[in-house]
């Protein structure tokens, strides 16, 4: 079972759903352009819903990532978290400080640039965050020190938190120490400035190095190149559209969301699909303690568990129940005469005809201990117990296993039944002790043959005399 999503391998159809939607990014962008500086109506409460959006699922992003790295302590892992940690918090400042949505001018002193350049921050800031994580899987490939854990965690994720909150803070309070990238509501300089165009350029060799780098051979990378690729989607229709509220800026932060989410549903994908592995793999370890190692049948510890359910479900609804115990006759001297790899054979052939000859789905055969079998029939009469019991008995007959030192030639098994009906209901050890007192009966009548527990009474159901 694969631990991370760092292991999962793309398939054909992981890479048709990512190209499908890096072409309808790239379908939309290119529609956009020619449009994107339209002016539209100022829709107050889309930055507010948008920014949330992003807040949130970069937010979540960051924390599942951090959960991967705390149970595979991989530092690329850790420094992906604290890219989106980084995207998370700065554009949660950029909301306090957007103008008109909190206040005319904007919260915490801010200027008429401080939204932009916090817009900047986080449009340079998280592609060279994934960058640099880029180069911390490469420079450190394998797990870090579980000692080292909570230290590689702190920079990792803490230092691009508190690089947020540094730039986010000169943004706002150091103005004048920025080139100014606005006008009244448009930000013409940004597009032709080198601030502009230093943020398309960096979003665009991440890109390219990731995908140079990685061949998007991991479902992570792979998704992760999307969201890169949605990002400078975004970059580059905001600085066409030259202005808030414009066709281009709405679409922009559509790209945002998007580039922000894609990431967050691959991890939730992969969350559910090595949840689904966990529970096969579980189901597989308690299907493998539940069996006998030798012969595959269940085992008794199963037995102990399912047949005592069984019967007080039987009580509750008012149904018969059957129990029957089989011992392989003279199974002692058959190992030592013959030795204890003919036993084994043998127990395995015996096994594999009692549990053939099962046809309901409830019913089922468990070895008991040695060899001495038991098999549960829920909804099953003394009657019809007796004639299964004797099927049961002809299929080993039927086996012809040799066993020259008996008077049949072949190996046989004795059978005791035993049966609960409503109205007289008794322990799970009582009906088992019917069904053992019936087998000893049938074995001190000379053995190979069925002996039926009724009422206080042993009766003779079937012999075979050879």
């Amino acid at each position: 079972m694969k631990s991370s999503i760092m292991s999962l391998a793309v398939t054909r159809q992981h890479r048709v759903a990512a190209y499908a939607v890096a072409g309808f990014i790239l379908c939309v962008v290119l529609a956009t352009l020619p449009v994107a500086a339209l002016a539209e109506p100022h829709i107050a409460a889309f930055l507010p819903l948008f920014a949330m959006a992003v807040f949130a699922t970069e937010g979540l992003t960051a924390y599942l990532l951090w959960t991967q790295f705390v149970i595979t302590r991989g530092p690329f892992l850790a420094a992906l978290a604290g890219a989106y940690a980084y995207t998370s918090v700065t554009v949660a400042i950029q909301l306090l400080v957007f103008p008109g949505v909190f206040s005319a001018s904007g919260l915490l002193g801010t200027g008429a640039q401080g939204a932009v350049w916090i817009w900047a921050f986080w449009h340079c800031g998280s592609p060279l965050l994934i960058l640099a994580a880029l180069f911390v899987r490469r420079r450190f490939p394998v797990p870090v020190a579980q000692a080292k854990t909570r230290l590689v965690g702190l920079i990792l994720v803490g230092g691009p938190v508190c690089l947020s909150l540094f730039l986010c803070s000169l943004a706002i309070h150091g103005e004048a120490l920025l080139p100014k990238l606005m006008d009244a509501q448009t930000y013409q300089r940004l597009m032709y400035s080198p601030s502009g165009r230093g943020i398309a350029i960096v979003s665009a060799f991440t890109l390219i190095y990731l995908v140079v780098t990685t061949r998007l051979r991991t479902l992570l990378d792979l998704w992760l190149g999307v969201a890169l690729f949605a990002g400078l989607g975004d970059i580059v229709v905001t600085l066409v559209a030259n202005s808030r509220y414009s066709m281009g800026w709405y679409l922009a932060r559509l790209e945002s969301v998007l580039a922000s989410s894609t990431v967050l549903g691959v991890l939730i994908w992969e969350i559910s699909h090595l949840y689904r592995e966990l529970h096969a793999a579980n189901a597989r370890l308690s299907e493998y303690a539940s069996r006998d190692g030798l012969t595959g049948i269940f085992n008794r510890r199963y037995f102990e568990e399912r047949y005592p359910a069984s019967l007080a479900a039987a009580n509750a609804e008012q149904r018969t129940l059957s129990i029957l115990m089989v011992d392989i006759d003279h199974f002692k001297r058959f190992n030592d005469t013959l030795g204890h790899l003919r036993g084994d054979e043998c127990l395995v052939a015996v096994a594999g005809a009692l549990q053939a000859s099962l046809r309901r789905g409830a019913d089922f055969v468990a070895r008991f201990g040695g060899e001495e079998f038991v098999v549960v029939l829920p909804d099953c009469e003394l009657e019809m117990a007796a004639r299964l019991a004797e099927t049961l008995h002809a299929a080993v007959a039927r086996l012809a296993v040799a066993a020259p030192f008996t008077d049949a030639g072949s190996v046989s098994v004795s059978i005791g039944v035993a049966t609960f009906y409503p109205g007289a209901p008794i322990p799970a050890a009582e009906l088992l002790a019917q069904a053992d007192a019936a087998l000893y009966r049938a074995k001190e009548a000379g053995r190979n043959r069925v002996t039926a527990w009724q009422g206080a009474a042993l009766t003779l159901r079937s012999v075979h005399a050879h």
